[in-house]
């Protein structure tokens, strides 16, 4: 089962995107991701169309995974 949520791992993705777009932008070089809307989409909605077939077929979870004791 994987499990879809808002961790660190998102919170230290989303911190080292923002630094590293705000460099190679201050640095006038390219950035290293698709640089129109159309690329961002297609990264963007193949994610979501994994989640929904894997929640379709019950892989998925959304939440945090259940703390083990």
């Amino acid at each position: 089962m994987h499990y879809v949520y808002v961790g660190r791992n998102e919170w230290v993705a989303l911190v080292v995107g923002l630094i590293t777009g705000t460099l190679y932008t201050w640095l006038n070089l390219p950035i290293p991701a698709p640089n129109v809307a159309g690329g961002i989409f297609a990264i963007l909605f193949t994610y979501i169309g994994y989640l929904i077939v894997g929640a379709f077929r019950r892989t998925v979870a959304f939440g945090a995974p259940p703390s083990e004791r």
